[in-house]
């Protein structure tokens, strides 16, 4: 497994984002974990960085798709770079990595995909916009979907830098009859439906 996750920090390694190795060897050993026939749900893909690494891991388990969701335009992040579209770079990380077709691109916001899923949710990872408002609507769409023993991940859980993520932690799931508190690393909190 080592040789495999060094792999995939070549890979990912090539792909701007703010990612840490660390935290990205937990997203492969999350996605590798998720129970057949359930989907990992990215919210937030930006240039690919996350979705190779949750891509990878489920390729080395259950071979579950990946439903990375971006509206991939407009985002503060997006205009900071300089890049008013990142589509096109997702779509090459993706095809350099060789995961390509494990991966379904949902080219729009998390409402909107919302609105029209249907199925499991054996991980959410949640690293869109983080105003607190987008990270609890977030959410609070999708975590309807997740049956006991999901997992939900939450990226840049730190309360200096970013406030919002840290508080719907702090609010739904450090605190939470629902969700058990399974790991942390860096700044990702993750946390496990009840049984």
């Amino acid at each position: 497994m080592n040789s495999q996750i060094e792999q995939v920090k070549r890979l990912a390694g090539e792909i701007d984002g703010w990612l840490s190795d660390a935290e990205g060897e937990l997203l492969y050993k999350l996605a590798k974990n998720v129970p057949k026939g359930q989907a990992i749900v990215e919210i937030g893909s930006w240039k690919g960085k996350s979705t190779v690494w949750l891509a990878k891991g489920t390729e080395a388990g259950q071979k579950n798709k990946v439903y990375a969701i971006d509206p991939h335009r407009g985002s503060g992040a997006h205009v900071s770079e300089g890049e008013e579209d990142t589509y096109p770079t997702f779509l090459v990380s993706l095809s350099k990595a060789g995961v390509i077709n494990r991966v379904v691109p949902l080219v729009m916001t998390s409402s909107e995909a919302a609105q029209y899923w249907q199925g499991s949710v054996g991980l959410l990872w949640i690293d869109g916009s983080h105003e607190y408002e987008h990270v609890k609507r977030d959410f609070l769409l999708w975590k309807q979907y997740l049956l006991p023993g999901s997992m939900v991940a939450l990226h840049d859980c730190d309360k200096k830098e970013y406030p919002g993520p840290a508080r719907v932690a702090e609010e739904y799931l450090v605190n939470s009859d629902e969700f058990v508190i399974t790991h942390h690393v860096d700044t990702i909190l993750t946390a496990t439906k009840r049984r």
